[in-house]
């Protein structure tokens, strides 16, 4: 299990997952696949974080002259921040042991997202901390940090070209109004390919009318980039700690979203959908929107603060996608930092496409025992409602047709707004 893993090269059977190992030799990109029970994976990242923590610990009451108290719920990082103090030489071996890997590691397969001294720096900052229960609270974030270390997966659908060639016709079929957006991502990714260099995409602005579908099309694109989707509307933000945290002197203090996404998570690229940009409130004292200037710039998203630990770390690789209705009320400053699409009411071919594939996804995910896959015909009755409207029309039409005890659409199961017409009672299946 030495070297770099990643997410595969091609589908795995259940049970398993392809991973990767680094054999590189001198400037030579190359990697070998191989499968690996999830139950072996599982227990491997265990004995990987069980070992680390074990070896830091070592470390710690090597040199520390203070142990924890019993029972104090203090841990391993409370005794960090008294051996690093105690000695320089336990500080370089804690650097060496958090950023193990770093400069062996596969540039297009895992990032370092911490620099070991930062965390040196925060421990020893922390040892300074008078209130018992602030310091308690920031020692445990900081225990998942070190136990964590420096790296993280970058994901890359290229890594799976099968999967990804069918990803790409899938956003294709499902979301043909947003094919410019599509094309422009599936770019990045054969960029990223070519280069062999970390996957980047820059920041995403897509705007248009509300029911189109901008918010399901964000979450479909992050499943074939396979990358975590975190969600936040910013319609009632109301300060800055959304995105990078809580300032310490408060009692509440929590990290922001992106620290815990990227820094307590898996991956150094996750996706962001910032929801509703254009609905941010425009006289709150905090603009929630501020540290979005420095996040969306990769020069300044290589080193931002999460204010909750006075932490710095490195996010120029997350992937932002940010939805309005209204880009006229978003600042240029802002826009000037995003790859604007308008997306606007899809007609014809591609409406009934859409209304097509609405259709038998929303039947699909109400999960009814035995229910029929709807007839194509029902597409061309919805097809002039927007995606949100046939999903609703459809939900409540599945409803009327289980509580008459059937498993099979009918036209009557449609209300005449839905269909925007009187139909008779015609069956489908």
């Amino acid at each position: 299990m030495s070297g770099v893993r990643s997410r595969g090269g091609k589908e795995a059977p259940e049970g398993y997952s392809w991973h990767m190992i680094d054999v590189t030799r001198e400037g030579n990109y190359r990697y070998v696949e191989f499968l690996l029970p999830t139950e072996v994976e599982d227990q491997w990242h265990e004995d990987q974080r069980a070992a680390g923590a074990a070896e830091v610990e070592r470390l710690v009451l090597s040199k520390s002259s203070v142990q924890p108290a019993q029972g104090s719920g203090l841990s391993s990082a409370s005794g960090i921040v008294n051996a690093t103090k105690a000695s320089s030489i336990e500080g370089d071996k804690f650097i060496k042991l958090f950023e193990k890997g770093v400069s062996r590691r596969n540039r297009a397969c895992r990032h370092p997202v911490l620099d070991a001294r930062e965390v040196l720096r925060v421990l020893d900052r922390i040892g300074t901390v008078r209130s018992r229960e602030d310091r308690k609270r920031e020692l445990e974030l900081m225990d998942r940090v070190t136990s964590l270390g420096a790296l993280r997966d970058i994901a890359n659908p290229a890594f799976r070209p099968e999967r990804w060639t069918r990803s790409i016709a899938n956003l294709h079929a499902s979301h043909p109004h947003f094919r410019d957006v599509t094309d422009f991502v599936f770019e990045q990714v054969a960029l990223s390919v070519s280069s062999k260099e970390p996957l980047y995409i820059p920041p995403i602005h897509i705007w248009g009318p509300p029911g189109i579908g901008k918010s399901h099309y964000a979450t479909d694109l992050a499943l074939a980039l396979d990358a975590p989707l975190r969600r936040q509307s910013m319609e009632n933000a109301q300060t800055t700690s959304l995105l990078l945290g809580t300032e310490r002197h408060w009692s509440t203090a929590t990290p922001g979203l992106v620290f815990d996404q990227i820094v307590l998570g898996k991956f150094a690229n996750p996706v962001f959908l910032i929801d509703e940009l254009d609905k941010a409130p425009s006289n709150s004292s905090y603009d929630p929107l501020v540290p979005l200037h420095s996040l969306l710039e990769p020069l300044t998203a290589c080193a931002v603060r999460d204010a909750a630990l006075d932490i710095t770390f490195d996010a120029r690789l997350a992937t932002y996608i940010a939805a309005s209705n209204d880009p006229g009320k978003i600042p240029q400053t802002l826009r000037s930092r995003l790859v604007e699409f308008q997306i606007c009411q899809p007609t014809g071919e591609h409406a009934l496409q859409i209304a097509h594939v609405v259709l038998r996804s929303t039947v699909e995910k109400l999960s009814v025992p035995n229910f029929e896959v709807p007839h194509p015909r029902l597409a061309s009755k919805l097809a002039h409602l927007d995606p949100r409207a046939i999903r609703k029309a459809v939900q409540a039409a599945v409803a009327r047709a289980v509580l008459n005890d059937r498993r099979h659409l009918r036209i009557s199961d449609f209300s005449s707004e839905d269909l925007g017409t009187e139909v008779a009672p015609l069956v489908f299946h």
